[in-house]
């Protein structure tokens, strides 16, 4: 799936960029803004419900797409690797 760059394909890209840090806490930070938007919705009327859930949904398709679980759980293993055996 690749609509904007035929140079480097989307899939490349996010590979290339998952390999960094930065790219994870970027990630990270749109996590924060899907679940700030989800403590939103108690207290929302019916109009903005709407807003929010599209906001929530554009929040989960760039996780998604960005394979972000999976990132998570390679932080965690390259984390405990770095931690010394007691």
């Amino acid at each position: 799936m690749n609509f904007f760059n035929k140079k480097h394909p989307l899939d490349e890209q996010i590979r290339f960029l998952a390999e960094r840090d930065q790219f994870l806490d970027f990630l990270d930070w749109i996590y924060a803004g899907r679940e700030a938007c989800i403590s939103q919705m108690n207290r929302a009327t019916e109009g903005r419900l709407r807003e929010i859930s599209g906001k929530i949904q554009a929040y989960d398709e760039m996780l998604s797409l960005c394979g972000y679980n999976d990132l998570l759980t390679r932080r965690a293993i390259r984390r405990s690797q770095l931690m010394p055996q007691g």
